[in-house]
């Protein structure tokens, strides 16, 4: 059985069942294919100087140009991804004993992530919300609240774009524009106490192999949408009320270089894109930072006063191109 997916800007055809939404048209042509390995078919071993490489915390990924042209990206006790040279096939080889749903968690991120950065595509670390007919960005390293101030959102009438990973394009007349991703809030421990929030037709909850809460929502947005706004939010638990701080254009630049959605990159020919991409943006698109009084819990009022707060402070800096 396979799954069709509308994922990023891709039609994704995958064996592994990616628990999205937005489903592909009948006879639409994939972008990306994706299979699974027979059990106890390895990936080989590659040797040479890698180009993407990070650990830290227990987590390590490496990725390894193949000689016939196509890449081998290993997720240290979870799986290889062996993607051909047009990057348009993914085999995935799971370790000997790991939870097959890890595989699936990180196909719609880091593979997604990694098969775009290739191809060119300018990719956050984001969440991402539609409201008003404008998409709204929500930036940050993980556990700086993009999901959470996302369901927030989306509790005060937004609806989602994508959550964790948005890629965005900048088309010639001088907007940027939110491409559809994921169709799921993945929650930390305590922001899934948000659920009460959705009136009406609450979204329907599970638990991810990582212990995430995950939020499926009813209400996902259609079609892309231009960015309005890229925001950091950074928690605070002090009391302090809501603030906006509209960031300078370098400052906003150095924000969004900080925070990738794969870290570790030495292909010179994807560090320079990616610079040259994230400063178009940060010149196109304010870039805000939002301190947000944490929770939980969360005042009632939050979401409706950031989305309010957000649209004051952008407003008057430019026209969003429809």
């Amino acid at each position: 059985m396979t799954f069709r997916y509308l994922l990023y800007g891709m039609v994704v055809d995958s064996d592994l069942d990616l628990h999205q939404d937005r489903r592909a048209p009948a006879g639409a042509v994939a972008d990306l294919v994706v299979r699974t390995a027979p059990d106890g078919d390895v990936c080989p071993d590659v040797t040479g100087d890698p180009v993407l490489e990070f650990e830290r915390g227990g987590a390590r990924y490496v990725a390894h140009a193949l000689p016939d042209g196509g890449w081998r990206l290993r997720f240290a006790d979870v799986c290889d991804f062996a993607v051909s040279a047009d990057l348009g096939r993914v085999t995935v080889h799971q370790a000997p004993g790991a939870h097959p749903g890890l595989a699936t968690v990180l196909t719609v991120g880091a593979l997604c992530a990694f098969v775009l950065t290739l191809r060119g595509r300018l990719v956050l670390h984001a969440s991402a919300v539609e409201h008003d007919g404008v998409a709204i960005a929500f930036t940050g390293a993980s556990g700086r609240g993009k999901s959470t101030t996302a369901a927030l959102a989306c509790a005060a009438g937004a609806t989602l774009v994508t959550d964790d990973l948005l890629t965005v394009t900048l088309p010639d007349d001088g907007s940027v524009r939110a491409v559809l991703g994921a169709t799921e809030l993945r929650l930390r421990k305590g922001a899934d106490t948000l659920l009460e929030r959705f009136d009406g037709a609450r979204p329907d909850r599970r638990v991810s192999v990582d212990g995430r809460q995950v939020l499926r929502l009813r209400d996902a947005a259609e079609g892309e949408r231009p960015l309005a706004a890229v925001v950091v939010p950074w928690p605070d638990r002090s009391g302090r009320p809501l603030d906006v701080d509209v960031l300078s254009r370098r400052d906003a630049l150095l924000t969004l270089l900080s925070v990738p959605r794969l870290e570790g990159w030495t292909d010179p020919a994807v560090v320079r894109a990616t610079f040259d991409g994230l400063s178009e943006l940060s010149r196109r698109v304010p870039v805000v930072a939002v301190r947000v009084p944490w929770g939980p819990p969360f005042d009632p009022a939050l979401g409706a006063d950031l989305l309010a707060a957000i649209r004051a402070a952008v407003a008057p800096l430019r026209r969003v191109v429809a």
